[in-house]
């Protein structure tokens, strides 16, 4: 997906039935799972109502009440697979501007390779791609002091240890 579909048609073909909206985002699988389990609920009530010698009171509650689990929990379905398609497209835009900051350091343009970092960790201020990105820009211009600040931010972020490799790297070449 590169990007959302219309959140206002979305949302209404979903209040309409459920599980359209997911459909309409991709998710058809489990859009179309969300439809027949509220489509078979929703029949299910209104064949009670239709015919209500067939199911008494408590059962056309039960009924009512299965109608409405499945409506709503097609409208939290939705909502839930909103929010992960939006955190993978800002994760899809973070990563091209990081590229974009890793190609102006490497074509020398350090003050632009600068600024993409820079509003990255004003973004995400938890970004150890960005902060170990400023160390190695400071170092480049000969500030061994702020470079070495820089990478010990990254370490400090890099709770996983993932960057530990170029971390240890760089602050050896800050000496």
């Amino acid at each position: 997906m590169t990007r959302m579909p219309n959140k206002a048609l979305m949302w209404v073909a979903n209040l309409i039935l459920p599980g359209a909206g997911l459909v309409l985002l991709g998710r058809i699988g489990m859009g179309i799972v969300w439809a027949l389990l509220w489509g078979m609920a929703a029949a299910w009530l209104l064949l009670g109502l239709a015919w209500p010698d067939a199911a008494g009171g408590p059962w056309l509650l039960a009924r009512g009440g299965a109608a409405l689990a499945f409506y709503v929990g097609g409208q939290g379905a939705l909502c839930l697979a909103c929010k992960r398609a939006e955190r993978y497209l800002a994760a899809d835009a973070r990563d091209e501007a990081f590229k974009a900051a890793l190609v102006a350091y490497l074509q020398g343009k350090l003050d632009e390779s600068e600024s993409i970092s820079k509003a990255l960790l004003s973004e995400d201020p938890d970004d150890v791609e960005a902060a170990l990105q400023l160390g190695y820009i400071a170092r480049r211009r000969g500030d061994l002091a702020a470079a070495r600040r820089w990478v010990a931010r990254a370490r400090y972020l890099d709770d996983e240890g993932k960057w530990d490799f170029e971390i240890d790297r760089e602050l050896a070449a800050c000496v």
